[in-house]
């Protein structure tokens, strides 16, 4: 229930950064695609110490796109990039190609440098680039329309499926907490019934008394 929970939202996300404009999703590091286009991202760092850096993308599940050694200098790619991916630069910036994107390529990338401390024993990270990438089909975008009230109509489809994505993962948070709250209600109830029943009454034991005489 939880990972239908994470995938209905991660999807409302998208759907809603979609519907928004162009540059100010750029600058917020959210990209917009058509399919077949091709995805650049810059990943950076000033620690020339760094040991590793790892770029993976979650749709919304992980996936591997680049296992980077930087100090033996070999790097892999992950299977469903490899024969799509260049990279070119220094570790240090380096910068990432992957060709022909496709619908099902769209979420969240993100560029990981790690370096192994050695005073603290443990292994440091530091995020060296980001971006959420949605990209779409052309095929099956809605056409342009010459008249205002045909735009915003075509424009009204997805955040219908935006408010009912969030209306279902509403009702589903709501049926978890319920059923998980219910049986304790009812416990509770149960005992408060039992310890009531149990209590000491004059009255009836007057009236005992009487029709024991």
């Amino acid at each position: 229930m939880s990972k239908l929970t994470i995938t209905l939202c991660f999807t409302a996300v998208l759907v809603v950064y979609s519907v928004q404009g162009a540059d100010s999703e750029r600058k917020k590091g959210f990209e917009k695609m058509k399919k077949g286009e091709n995805f650049t991202m810059k990943c950076n760092t000033m620690d020339k110490q760094t040991d590793t850096l790892n770029i993976y993308s979650r749709l919304p599940s992980k996936h591997v796109v680049l296992a980077y050694d930087i100090q033996t200098n070999v790097y892999t790619f992950g299977p469903e990039y490899s024969k799509r991916l260049t990279i070119s630069g220094t570790a240090q910036k380096l910068t990432v190609t992957i060709r022909d994107m496709q619908p099902n390529d769209s979420g969240l990338y993100i560029g990981q440098y790690t370096k192994f401390n050695i005073s603290k024993g443990v292994e440091e990270g530091e995020e060296g680039c980001s971006s959420l990438l949605f990209v779409y089909d052309v095929d099956k975008t809605v056409p342009t329309e010459k008249s205002t009230s045909n735009t915003s109509h075509a424009m009204s489809e997805p955040l219908v499926l935006v408010f009912a994505l969030i209306a279902c993962t509403i009702f589903l948070v709501c049926f978890l907490m319920i059923w998980m709250c219910v049986p304790k209600i009812k416990a509770k109830c149960v005992k408060q019934h039992a310890e009531t029943s149990r209590e000491y009454s004059p009255v009836y034991e007057d009236m005992h008394r009487v029709q024991n005489k």
